[in-house]
């Protein structure tokens, strides 16, 4: 054993030795076959030295070097006595360079500027294939997975090339199924909610997220890992997220394979303050907005909070050069025990910032998103918050940030943006028992690279047309507010109702935001109705006609708390608002609504909602009535069980609303039998409402509760989200118009 452990010893020896033992000494190098590139740029590039010694390694590092400059084709190295001949063929120089077969401007633009080769640059073979991949890589983003990239390469009389690169980018591909498969916990139709891509579909052919993408998936598993993150499942593991392609289709499936693991709760926290940065007061502080937030089920939305509103507390009492972190540990029952350390930071200052990359956008756009300026102190939150502000804008691509140290306490901010398209088009086509729509919806958000969002859309239905244009300008005139403006046209022909309504009118707001989550939109318009009531109408009701100019200002506080906007799962909204038509008004009025909605998860299957509402109107002159557009209506989504403007007062046949309504709503969700991958949801509710108050004739208003109950479903089918409601009464008055079944099918694309 002694032997074969001195023989490995002597080898090992042996071979360390070796290239020492036989490097050689060589005074010169030579150079053939070589145009444009001297002799002195392959001495420099090889690092060439004059009568020292070299091995075999050193000499197959100079052909290595010499290759990756990208000038040869070819080189070869002969031994020659105490010299290197270095033999080389040059790679070509382009004279002429053409992409053809992209369509896109602006990517044949950003092929021009990024590809490695291009007109007089040296060509080589490596870099044409590094261009090819880039150019696939490109359209791979936008779903064309079958790209084809052809070099057409001809010579020209002084030995250099043309070169152009045909490109057959395919056709796109698209999601077919989308399946979600391991520990999920969570139905389909929950995690198809919480990432972007989506199911194909015919009415879809305008979106981006049908389209399969790399980098969307990627995206999409960090939406899933943030999702169960915030849902208390710790050890969650996303753990692929993989593309298969249907075999002679240009479609493809996404399967995400998901690990769940066991739900954490908070357990308990402490504070670590080991250079005394914080006194008595401010720990006690500290606790107060830890204690206020925390719940009974980890969650990483908390846990971002707490940074957001810890630091806004540090710095609000300027308790600046702070390093602050949260330090999470499990514990044997699944619990998440919370160490808030804070240390002492180096003491810097913001000399200057440097924004890059923003072709588009202004400079002040970028600016005021930070909460920094020059001379401020300098802390990293302060840059993760600018960071994440810049985010929230939607408009760039990515946001890389780097600092610069020019002292012992200056530093210099960098902030390179990458911009990316910002405006978006969409198409809608719908249908029901309440009629038939097609729209079109045009936004951006960044107009003349201002940050200025813009809406414009138009609805063309059965019984309601509409128009509308709103732009939107963040931090108006350095308010910290949000300034709107909306330009709108209305037609309105409800069969229930009898009478047409065109209103053009305008209105300009301000949104304020007063605390976490509540926001106050305050703002003026006028416009101008006209009226037109059917030819059977009574002459009371005909009385109504006419044109009518309203001037108004107008208010509402909203406090929103659900987990999201589309099909939330947890959480509250209220809001309440009013509005005043002013004495120049032809009829002055006064306003008032009040809403509100409750998110409850009672299991995996079961989430209770809570819903309801009030409006009313009244006039300021006695003698003047509301007008007949102005009244208040219910429609078949606040009152299941009755055609939309189909209860309340009525004038012969014509509903014709009142001055006030309210509804009021019980539902659940609850397990259904379709397949997990049909997104199929189901629900079960009670439904109560009423309109009521007839301030032009008394005798005609009714004051009974209506109310229904039933079940409806909604899914996503091969020909486009369908919703059936079927409905049963429970009470109701003459003349009401009762629908137990009413069905939906289409959505924007």
């Amino acid at each position: 054993m002694n032997k074969l452990k001195f023989l490995i010893f002597y080898i090992t020896i042996f071979l360390f030795n070796f290239n020492i033992v036989f490097a050689n000494q060589y005074s010169d190098i030579s150079l053939s076959g070589n145009s444009r590139v001297s002799k002195e740029t392959v001495i420099s590039i090889i690092d060439f030295k004059k009568n020292q010694n070299y091995s075999l390694d050193d000499i197959n590092l100079f052909q290595k070097k010499l290759f990756e400059t990208n000038f040869f084709k070819d080189i070869k190295i002969n031994l020659k006595d105490n010299n290197i001949e270095i033999i080389v063929i040059e790679n070509p120089i382009i004279d002429f360079f053409y992409i053809e077969g992209v369509k896109n401007k602006s990517r044949e633009e950003f092929f021009y500027d990024n590809l490695l080769l291009g007109q007089n640059k040296i060509f080589s073979e490596n870099l044409l294939n590094q261009d090819i991949e880039l150019i696939k890589s490109v359209f791979q983003q936008s779903g064309y997975f079958d790209t084809i990239v052809t070099p057409k390469i001809s010579k020209t009389n002084n030995q250099n090339i043309n070169l152009v690169l045909s490109v057959n980018r395919g056709e796109k591909f698209k999601v077919n199924e989308i399946f979600f498969t391991g520990e999920k916990i969570f139905s389909n139709s929950v995690l198809n909610d919480v990432i972007s891509s989506s199911i194909h579909g015919w009415w879809k052919f305008l979106s981006q997220s049908t389209l399969v993408s790399e980098s969307r998936l990627e995206y999409d598993k960090k939406l899933l890992k943030d999702f169960y993150l915030s849902e208390g499942y710790y050890d969650v593991q996303i753990s692929s997220a993989n593309i298969e392609f249907v075999e002679n289709k240009n479609l493809a499936n996404l399967y995400f394979s998901i690990n769940s693991g066991p739900k954490y709760f908070f357990s308990e926290y402490s504070l670590q303050d080991d250079s005394s940065i914080l006194n008595k007061k401010n720990k006690e502080d500290i606790k107060a907005i830890i204690d206020k937030k925390i719940i009974n089920h980890y969650s990483l939305d908390i846990l971002n909070d707490y940074k957001i509103k810890i630091y806004e507390y540090l710095n609000r009492n300027k308790i600046e050069f702070v390093k602050f972190d949260i330090v999470e540990k499990k514990n044997i029952s699944n619990g998440i025990l919370l160490n808030f350390v804070f240390q002492q930071s180096k003491k810097s200052f913001i000399d200057l910032i440097n924004v890059k990359g923003n072709s588009i956008t202004n400079e002040n756009v970028i600016r005021r998103e930070l909460v920094f300026a020059e001379g401020d102190s300098f802390a990293n939150y302060k840059l993760e918050e600018s960071k994440k502000n810049l985010e929230n804008t939607r408009i760039f691509k990515s946001i890389d940030t780097k600092i610069i140290n020019k002292s012992n306490e200056l530093v210099d901010v960098e902030i390179n943006v990458v911009e990316q398209p910002t405006g978006s088009i969409s198409a809608g086509i719908g249908a029901g028992t309440a009629g038939a729509s097609v729209s079109t919806n045009l936004n951006e958000k960044n107009l003349f690279g201002m940050g200025i969002s813009s809406n414009t859309n138009l609805s063309i239905g059965t019984e309601k047309i509409s128009g509308n244009f709103r732009f939107g300008i963040p931090d108006f005139k350095n308010s910290g507010n949000e300034f709107f403006y909306n330009f709108y046209i209305l037609d309105t022909d409800y069969s229930n109702s009898g009478y047409e309504s065109t209103v053009v009118g305008n209105s300009a707001s301000l949104n304020y935001d007063l605390f976490e989550d509540i926001s106050l939109n305050v703002g003026v318009g006028f416009d101008r109705d006209s009226i037109d009531t059917n030819s059977n109408a009574s002459s009371l009701y005909k009385s109504r006609e006419g044109s009518y100019m309203t001037y108004k200002t107008f208010y509402s506080v909203q406090n929103d708390k659900r987990d999201r906007v589309f099909q939330p799962t947890k959480g509250h909204r209220i809001g309440f608002g009013q509005t005043l038509g002013l004495p120049l008004s032809d009829i002055p009025y006064i306003g008032n609504n009040v809403y509100g909605s409750y998110y409850k998860p009672i299991s995996k299957n079961f989430i209770m909602n809570l819903k309801g509402g009030a409006n009313s109107i009244n006039s300021l002159i006695n003698s003047k009535d509301v007008k007949l557009s102005d009244r208040k209506f219910l429609t078949n989504k606040s009152l299941r069980g009755f055609e939309s403007f189909g209860v309340g007062p009525k004038d012969g046949s014509d509903h014709i609303g009142g001055n006030y309504s309210a509804y009021g709503s019980i539902s659940s969700t609850f397990p259904n039998p379709f397949p997990d991958k049909w997104n199929a949801k189901s629900l079960i509710f009670l439904d109560a409402g009423n309109v009521w108050g007839v301030d032009f004739d008394d005798s005609k208003d009714k004051s009974k509760i209506r109310s229904s109950t039933g079940i409806s479903l909604e899914w996503v089918s091969p020909l486009g989200p369908l919703s059936f409601t079927l409905s049963e009464t429970l009470s109701s008055a003459n003349g009401d118009l009762e629908e137990s079944f009413s069905f939906e099918i289409g959505s924007t694309f």
